[in-house]
């Protein structure tokens, strides 16, 4: 399926599109409120998507939730001057129905039970750790293809990753030899406070050898040293190990988003995970 379009609305950007079958404000300006709640509405009628899924500051929430927008996570000083919220405006009711509700809510009651444990980030020999450059875009194109049939964004092709790093992305790679084996990558904030730690992968028969651990606390120790305040996550509800990595570290659980992102072929649930430095 053709990936989601990333587009500007004023000085705001968002993701829209059939694959996601939603859309994603991204990066709110403040400067176009409150138009862009019109405009976000008019533009998921015209395209027929099923969700308006927006990251805001706080101070912009009661204007959403005027205009029917339920806020489902919240994360303190998301941004240099403000919270963050996380919001929801369904178009169609299937879309807000968790099916697996019971099986979600035991991985977070796992999770929350190794808070804190700390991450284990020693690599075992034979494998390295370092930075992402051009030259290695399509090697983790070619990562994202083999462990993601889908994936939100166009992680498959090696020019958008590119184009990531070149913006505010850091992406960093575990590899065996020559074998680009895992990967995960920093997403800075428009405003520079803050960085998204997303897009873990590791192939099954390098798991639970240290490499997500590795991965993560090298993007924090990276994303630190260039400023960046708070960390969050939007991981896979349904998975053990990534909100277990994200709760070992330290961070806190704060929402679940329902069906919200097309990875591996279907729409899944998705939850929040922060940490502010110290």
């Amino acid at each position: 399926m053709i990936p989601d379009k990333i587009i500007s609305i004023g000085q705001s950007k968002i993701q829209i599109g059939p694959l996601n079958d939603r859309i994603y404000l991204m990066d709110l300006s403040p400067d176009d409120m409150p138009e862009i709640l019109f405009k976000l509405k008019s533009r998921a009628e015209a395209a027929n998507v099923s969700k308006i899924f927006a990251k805001i500051p706080r101070a912009c929430l009661p204007d959403f939730v005027a205009e029917g927008f339920t806020e489902e996570a919240s994360v303190p000083n998301l941004f240099s001057n403000d919270d963050g919220s996380f919001l929801s405006l369904y178009r169609q009711p299937w879309r807000e129905t968790i099916k697996n509700q019971s099986e979600l809510d035991k991985v977070i009651a796992v999770a929350k039970s190794k808070s804190g444990a700390g991450v284990d980030n020693k690599l075992e020999e034979g494998l390295k750790l370092r930075k992402l450059t051009a030259q290695d875009c399509q090697s983790l194109a070619d990562l994202y293809k083999e462990i993601f049939s889908t994936y939100p964004f166009p992680v498959h092709d090696a020019d958008f990753i590119k184009h990531e790093m070149d913006q505010n992305g850091c992406f960093y790679g575990v590899f065996h030899n020559d074998k680009l084996i895992g990967a995960a990558s920093a997403e800075a904030g428009s405003d520079g406070w803050s960085a998204e730690l997303t897009d873990f992968a590791v192939l099954p028969a390098y798991r639970k050898k240290g490499i997500a651990g590795s991965l993560l606390h090298k993007l924090e120790k990276e994303s630190a040293a260039t400023g960046k305040k708070c960390f969050f996550t939007i991981a896979r509800a349904c998975s053990y190990g990534v909100n277990s990595l994200f709760a070992k570290a330290g961070y806190t659980y704060s929402g679940t988003i329902p069906n919200n992102t097309n990875i591996s072929g279907g729409l899944e649930t998705m939850n929040i995970w922060f940490k502010h430095l110290s």
